[in-house]
């Protein structure tokens, strides 16, 4: 499939006018080696190493959206790196007629790579959020990110808070019968019903700003 023609193509977009933060895999088995959960630690199975470098950022950000007004928050759990294999993730965004969305999380040649490309696919005006991803492997990372300039993603320096309406959550919450276990490409683990699982907490304490 050639990506930078189809970037380029004018299509009509399955959505309509709505600006999303997108949120992807901010969670604590991806996130720290060692994490509390009511009382108990925890173990991180898939951490990337620089994780925890961008949580406080993401959590700055939805501070800056949730000041701005009134934001839904939707969360959509994933047992695929492609979130578009649930399909209420194309439901929802038509729903909610969002056309532009602002990526951030992990990891960038994995997820964010993925999930960028669903996005274009689909003709939405994408952007990468400058400093609010990570790699698990640098070169990787590099290389994911210029392949999705070239397929028509804007790497960006921050968001337009005022005009984010939408934060969605796109959060692995797969176990051993997933395909993404099956195909082999990482340890066989669950992270269903686990506090790995879990959004790390100063993101979900960010998000529950939009209450006070």
């Amino acid at each position: 499939m050639d990506w930078t023609q189809k970037g380029k193509r004018k299509r009509k977009r399955i959505g309509g006018t709505l600006k999303a933060l997108v949120i992807i895999d901010m969670i604590n088995d991806f996130v720290f080696e060692e994490y509390e959960y009511e009382g108990e630690v925890y173990f991180g199975k898939l951490v990337a190493p620089q994780g925890k470098t961008i949580v406080n950022r993401i959590a700055a950000l939805i501070k800056n959206v949730v000041s701005e007004g009134t934001v839904s928050v939707l969360r959509l759990p994933k047992d695929h790196y492609n979130a578009f294999m649930n399909p209420e993730l194309e439901l929802k965004v038509a729903e909610l007629e969002i056309d532009e969305i602002f990526m951030t999380g992990l990891v960038e040649e994995v997820c964010i790579y993925h999930n960028s490309l669903g996005f274009l696919e689909r003709n939405f005006q994408t952007n990468i959020v400058k400093g609010c991803t990570v790699p698990f492997d640098e070169e990787r990372g590099k290389e994911a990110l210029k392949e999705l300039e070239v397929c028509g993603a804007r790497i960006v320096d921050g968001i337009p808070e005022k005009d984010i309406k939408v934060i969605l959550l796109l959060e692995d919450e797969h176990d051993e019968d997933s395909e993404e276990i099956k195909s082999g490409g990482w340890p066989p683990h669950c992270m269903k019903g686990t506090p790995g699982a879990r959004t790390v907490k100063e993101i979900k304490d960010a998000l529950e700003e939009r209450y006070k």
